[in-house]
């Protein structure tokens, strides 16, 4: 039986996700969670996209960035407001990439908002900011991509071990003068895995949970560039 494993919030830096998976040398039987916000602010929208899409381990869900890209290019008037973060004028400097974009926002769209994962004895929900709504019949697609109650709580929901991203874990920690890694929180039922891999300056690195083990791996944009 496989393992599963768990990241979020690359936000476009595709040489770290490479590194990770290298890190982490996931078998045919292994699953990998990507929690959303695969683009934005960083250099490699497109590297990061092409490795989710074409490799048959990773689930990826939607995060806020992907779903505010999808309806910003699908928008009638998008030719009047700019987009507000890098993805696209990116995209657009290369004319293989820019012919790509409508594939793209397909893949985005189709994204789901969370997943339920039983391993080890426990029932994990996963989403991008908060598993609130998973177990509620109405599941509000802003919840699930925007609020931060949980975090700002501090507390998971009993009798499930909740995983999230969207807050980069040194902001619940208050410094950033020391590498960021994955944040528990006191009650064990929830936690957060956005390490801030776009945020070098203040300590941010990719992080990655192994459900299974309870193992964290990092890599940082320093592991790159000394290799």
């Amino acid at each position: 039986m496989g393992r599963n494993y768990v990241m979020s919030d690359i936000h476009s830096m595709a040489d770290l996700l490479k590194k990770m998976l290298d890190v982490i040398r996931p078998d045919a039987e292994d699953r990998i969670y990507i929690l959303g916000d695969m683009i934005d602010r960083g250099p490699d929208p497109a590297g990061v996209l092409d490795l989710v899409m074409n490799c048959p381990n990773i689930t990826a869900l939607r995060g806020n960035h992907e779903d505010g890209f999808a309806e910003w290019y699908e928008a009638p008037d998008r030719d009047r407001y700019p987009y507000y973060y890098n993805t696209y004028e990116v995209l657009c400097t290369d004319k293989r990439l820019r012919k790509k974009i409508p594939e793209y926002v397909d893949f985005m769209k189709k994204l789901p908002l969370y997943a339920k994962v039983k391993t080890g004895g426990e029932c994990w929900l996963l989403a991008h900011a908060s598993t609130e709504e998973i177990l509620h019949i109405w599941k509000r697609k802003e919840r699930l991509l925007w609020d931060t109650s949980m975090i700002d709580r501090q507390r998971g929901i009993p009798g499930y071990v909740s995983v999230v991203g969207h807050v980069p874990t040194f902001l619940i920690r208050g410094t950033r003068s020391e590498p960021a890694t994955i944040w528990h929180s006191p009650d064990g039922c929830l936690i957060d895995v956005d390490c801030g891999a776009v945020f070098s300056e203040a300590g941010g690195r990719l992080g990655c949970l192994c459900l299974e083990t309870g193992e964290e791996y990092y890599v940082s944009a320093d592991d790159i560039y000394s290799c």
